[in-house]
């Protein structure tokens, strides 16, 4: 009893000694002495809320003014991040879609073929470590009909393979996406490029067989935790794509928006990935570009060998050198996405979209890009 009461009577103490507010500082403003001594006296803990890495953004001389700019001629709606410097330094979303739904920082976005950039990555990681080949036919993994030794995982990786799917998928999210596309797909003239989301379903499947896991644990253990991104994961019901911004299309004749319906967005879903398709925000899609672009993931060797596109290569999704930079987008079932860094993935800009009129954003994230460069 005494030992408590003297802990009343020291904290009593403390309160008179600090004049002006003082006793009102020491309960309330935390980073005051008075809150300090208050607390340890009377055996208070409290609870403190961790902040994620990617939610922080560091100290930027990037031109605002500037940067809105290039978004307000591009009638931009969604979220940007920038990256400077390996550090996350801006990140807001801009613009109103039709429905007026409130963005924040953390707004998660589906990225469609933006996903291959990952897929890509974690394929050259299995290469870097031995357990897959470029060069392996895909008749070590999967019996395609009139595929001979042609059809490679890095045909695949090219769009190459001469696999088509022609066939329109369910509205129902696919929970199988790999038994679909097996089912439905068809070979045709190989050594050509052609633009299949095919060929990406059945990457992640090799993924899959060569790593041991599943395609969604793999991509979480080699890219997502080692980039400390945690807005980042898998669309796989209805209820998690609830969660995301929801996108919509524009009639430009008719200047009118509609919303993309669910079925709609599920059977646009299922001609990918299916319940494997990824969602994300503009700032976790910055820090996932920077790791899988820095020296300690796979190297340059392995990047440009497989997961970088060389330039005037046709659009596969993955990263493509554009210059000095590197750049990628996707359009899907009303999302739009682009992104745009310099060659060593230290600096870059991510645009995430669920309503474009018009424009280009790959246009507008390189001219950010170059914004920011001269703000170096």
């Amino acid at each position: 009893m005494r030992h408590k009461v003297g802990r009343i009577v020291a904290v009593l103490l403390v309160l008179l000694i600090i004049v002006g507010g003082g006793a009102v500082a020491a309960i309330y403003q935390k980073n005051s002495l008075a809150h300090v001594y208050f607390h340890k006296l009377t055996d208070k803990t409290e609870k403190t809320t961790t902040v994620a890495t990617t939610d922080k953004t560091a100290s930027s001389t990037i031109d605002e003014t500037k940067l809105k700019a290039q978004l307000k001629q591009l009638q931009f709606v969604g979220n940007v991040a920038v990256i400077q410097d390996g550090k996350l330094v801006y990140q807001q979303p801009y613009g109103q879609d039709p429905q007026k739904n409130t963005k924040t920082a953390t707004t998660k976005y589906q990225i469609g073929a933006l996903q291959n950039t990952l897929t890509a990555a974690a394929v050259m990681q299995l290469v870097k470590d031995g357990k897959l080949d470029l060069t392996t036919p895909v008749s070590k993994y999967y019996l395609l009909d009139n595929a001979d030794a042609s059809v490679t995982v890095g045909s695949f990786l090219e769009m190459t393979s001469g696999l088509t799917l022609d066939v329109l998928p369910a509205s129902e999210l696919n929970k199988d996406v790999i038994a679909w596309n097996l089912a439905n797909a068809t070979v045709t003239t190989t050594g050509q490029y052609n633009f299949q989301t095919v060929n990406y379903a059945l990457l992640s499947g090799i993924i899959a067989q060569a790593s041991g896991v599943s395609y969604q644990k793999f991509i979480k253990d080699t890219l997502l935790q080692p980039a400390g991104v945690k807005h980042t994961g898998f669309v796989t019901s209805a209820a998690v794509q609830s969660k995301l911004a929801p996108s919509f299309t524009y009639d430009k004749a008719s200047d009118s928006a509609s919303a993309v319906t669910q079925d709609t967005l599920f059977q646009t879903m299922n001609d990918q990935l299916g319940s494997k398709q990824l969602y994300t925000t503009a700032s976790d899609m910055a820090q996932l570009t920077h790791y899988i672009t820095s020296s300690s993931f796979v190297g340059e060797k392995y990047m440009h060998q497989g997961a970088i596109a060389k330039e005037g290569t046709a659009y596969t999704g993955r990263l493509t050198i554009d210059g000095s930079r590197l750049v990628s987008r996707a359009d899907f079932a009303g999302y739009h996405n682009a992104l745009a860094f310099t060659e060593d993935g230290k600096t870059g800009v991510v645009l995430l979209s669920n309503y474009q009129k018009d424009g280009s954003l790959s246009d507008t994230a390189k001219a950010i890009l170059k914004l920011v460069q001269k703000s170096d």
